[in-house]
């Protein structure tokens, strides 16, 4: 059964890195094409909006690899590839060093897509915008007592 459970975590963690993949792939081709809004329209046409959510892809990219990385780390401890990668913000040993740092990253990619959101709304605010800071302030509470 532990042979199971191994390939499965495998299998999670192999379609989290491509998910990683794709939706970096995405936050580059906003970016290619952000700088190509700009070289045709200029700052007029509005290109740090596709270069606001690039980086909104890119965090989400970012969430997708420490997830990926995290489960490798915790279930696959002696794999050779691992043993390279010695990021001092991702040192994970149990679940909740990987919860604590998916709750950040996903925190910060809230926020970046509030104010993206802010962004393209032109000063109009609508009441379901105010979702995404409830979320924010409801992750960053759960995280702060989640410490305690």
């Amino acid at each position: 059964m532990t042979k199971a459970y191994q390939w499965m975590v495998l299998l999670i963690s192999v379609t989290m890195f491509a998910n990683f993949l794709f939706t970096a792939s995405l936050g580059v081709y906003k970016t290619i094409h952000a700088f190509s809004i700009f070289w045709k329209g200029g700052i007029q046409a509005k290109p740090g909006l596709e270069i606001i959510e690039s980086l909104d892809l890119f965090l989400v990219a970012l969430v997708f690899l420490i997830l990926a990385l995290g489960f490798m780390k915790l279930f696959y401890p002696d794999f050779s590839f691992l043993k390279k990668i010695n990021l001092s913000w991702l040192v994970i040993q149990d679940f909740y060093q990987l919860k604590q740092l998916t709750w950040n990253a996903i925190l910060l990619t809230l926020l970046i897509t509030f104010c993206t959101q802010v962004l393209k709304s032109n000063g109009v605010l609508d009441w379901p915008m105010l979702i995404i800071p409830g979320a924010v302030f409801l992750f960053s509470v759960s995280s702060k007592l989640l410490k305690h």
